[in-house]
Formats: C-alpha cells, sequence, structure tokens
C-alpha cells in the first residue's frame, strides 16, 4: 500500500463525488438493514477512486489508488455468509447536494512511535467548508466523520503525544 502522499496526489487535480462504504445487506428483520464494515473506504473520484484501508491492528491509514471497488483482500467482506454491497455516504457527509467537490486541504496525524511516512488519522477539508476526518483507530473499522470528530480525536489523544505531521494545501479557498 502507499501512503497519504497517495491522497495528496489524486486530490491537487480532482474532485471527489462521493464517499464509499461497503457493508452487509441484513434482510433478517422486517425491514432490509444496510450495516457498514468500514475496513476500507473509498472515495470516488472524476477518474478512479482512492482507497483508505484500516492497517497494523487499526493504528495505521493506508491509502491506495485504485481503479475500481474491490474488497477480495478483506477477510470479513470475503468470508461474509451476508450480503456485501456498497453504500453512498457523500451526501450525509457534505449534505450540499453538489455533485463534486474539491480537496483544499489535509491534515495528518501520527501517533508517537508511528514511521515518519505513517498516517494515523487524515483530515481532508473541502469547499464549503466540509471536513471528512479518516479514523482507522475506531474498533470497527475507519470512522468516518467531520471536523467535530476531528476534534474529539485530536482531545483523546493529545496528552499521548499525537502530533500534526502535516498541513498541505491544496488550493485556495
Amino acid at each position: 500500500m502507499s501512503g497519504w502522499q497517495t491522497a495528496e496526489k489524486a486530490l491537487r487535480d480532482r474532485a471527489v463525488h462521493d464517499v464509499l462504504l461497503p457493508g452487509f445487506l441484513d434482510r433478517d428483520e422486517d425491514v432490509p438493514e444496510f450495516r457498514p464494515q468500514p475496513l476500507v473506504v473509498w472515495l470516488r473520484l472524476d477518474e478512479g477512486l482512492l482507497r483508505f484501508e484500516a492497517a497494523d491492528g487499526f493504528d495505521r491509514l493506508d491509502t491506495l489508488a485504485a481503479d475500481g471497488i474491490d474488497w477480495s483482500d478483506v477477510d470479513l467482506l470475503t468470508d461474509a455468509e451476508e450480503e456485501v454491497m456498497v453504500a453512498s455516504c457523500g451526501e450525509q457527509l457534505f449534505g450540499d447536494g453538489r455533485d463534486a467537490l474539491r480537496c483544499t486541504r489535509l491534515r495528518v496525524y501520527r501517533a508517537p512511535g508511528a514511521g515518519a511516512a505513517d498516517c494515523t488519522c487524515l483530515a481532508l477539508d473541502f469547499e464549503g467548508g466540509h471536513t471528512l476526518f479518516l479514523d482507522p483507530t475506531w474498533t470497527f473499522g475507519i470512522r468516518t466523520g467531520n471536523v467535530a470528530d476531528e476534534r474529539r480525536w485530536l482531545e483523546l489523544h493529545d496528552a499521548a503525544g499525537t502530533a500534526l505531521a502535516a498541513d498541505v494545501v491544496l488550493r485556495d479557498v
């Protein structure tokens, strides 16, 4: 896998159209329910996708450019007895009805002891003041949240020596 620089390179030239989460379709009840299992999260771009994966026991976020959606290397999804599907979550996370958003800035957080190229969590700022925070340290995979989730994560991990490893402006707003 590749590091956060993959996201930086891709997001300089491409807009984000959606945030995609894999999960199970639970048909056991009267109303079928989607149960997210976000061990991987994809951003749908103008061209291709960015794939984020929780790695090293949920201590690191890996990033990879991808041509398509593939979870064949995620045992929980490939071994599932339930129906696996991918849900579109962009509207819930960005909520502004736009077809595409440009990333304006990214912040890379690194936990103590992490390697120089490692990314523990990643915050992506978009046009219109939207923030997408990707946190692989969550028990159930990658928590996809907003700026409030970023602040809460920083408050919880501040004493542990978590550092802002990179703060990259991709475009002026």
